[in-house]
């Protein structure tokens, strides 16, 4: 039996609703209240004695209280008698501290991880984390789920004219998966800095785009400096059109009018994070981390 538990916001709840629905599993609506003082409370509302609890929280905005509320929920279901407590975090907090940049520094996304398993979840799944890597610090069972395919194939995205870009070399893994699948040319975009001036330039590295229906593909858009800049020169190249999908669309103020005002015909996310303005159109990724947890945990989805 399977056990779906949405943390307390919307984003969390649509999600689980979601997955629930994929994996034909029960949704319980958990009890959450704040005390006074700013602590956290969580309750149980449902039994889950012997039962696959999987509980579904995004970490965005306030990634901390996430993480207080996921090993609340952990603890609550193992003391309640559940056979099994996985944590499925659509977007994951921490991620981008993956390692010492300065001496002094902690790894953040190790110690999360390992806090997460010792509250008592015993396998995780969260869509694209910033290094996939990353997720060998967890002790237990995961699964990095890359939803670039996925989200095209929803969206209906199949022309021979389309080209797959990534806004850089390090990125360039999720461009030629992408494009494999379409059966499409893919490049990156090269960035270079001026040693007198310091002004950075950007260029496509080899393919031509003109003519051509360029999609930018990244994990995460927040300021959309890059991303915009890289939609001026495309369009500047001659590109017919530019299309962004990304796992996590977190805009900084700004950023929507920075995206439209570059020539972004569309930008596509999954839904990890809360919707913002009209621009970006959410894609539900539930089902995919669905098919995806059957790699891990032996669930099985209608889909299959």
């Amino acid at each position: 039996m399977y056990v779906v538990v949405p943390g307390p916001d919307e984003v969390s709840r649509s999600f689980a609703k979601s997955l629930a629905d994929s994996i034909k599993g029960s949704l319980c609506e958990p009890a959450y209240k704040q005390f006074p003082d700013g602590e956290q409370y969580m309750r149980l509302t449902c039994d889950v004695k012997g039962a696959d609890v999987i509980y579904v929280k995004t970490m965005l905005p306030s990634q901390d209280s996430s993480l207080v509320l996921s090993a609340l929920a952990a603890d609550s279901a193992r003391s309640s008698g559940a056979e099994r407590v996985t944590l499925v975090a659509p977007y994951m907090a921490y991620a981008r501290q993956d390692r010492q940049f300065l001496p002094g520094e902690p790894v953040s996304i190790r110690s999360v991880l390992r806090a997460l398993w010792a509250a008592g979840f015993s396998h995780m799944a969260t869509v694209e984390m910033h290094k996939p890597d990353s997720l060998r610090q967890f002790p237990g069972a995961s699964v990095n789920v890359r939803p670039y395919v996925f989200m095209a194939e929803v969206l209906g995205i199949r022309s021979s004219n389309y080209v797959v870009l990534s806004p850089d070399l390090g990125a360039l893994e999720r461009a030629k998966m992408l494009a494999e699948h379409l059966k499409v040319p893919y490049d990156y975009i090269e960035k270079e800095r001026d040693r007198i001036t310091g002004q950075v330039t950007m260029k496509v590295k080899q393919l031509d785009v003109s003519g051509r229906d360029v999609i930018i593909v990244d994990d995460i858009i927040s300021t959309g400096g890059t991303v915009s800049k890289a939609a001026e020169i495309l369009r500047d190249q001659g590109a017919r059109s530019v299309t962004v999908i990304v796992a996590h669309a977190v805009l900084a103020p700004g950023a929507e009018e920075r995206l439209r005002s570059a020539g972004i015909n569309n930008v596509f996310a999954a839904n990890t994070t809360p919707a913002q303005g009209s621009f970006v159109r959410q894609v539900d990724v539930a089902p995919l981390v669905a098919r995806e947890l059957a790699g891990i945990m032996g669930v099985s989805n209608n889909e299959q």
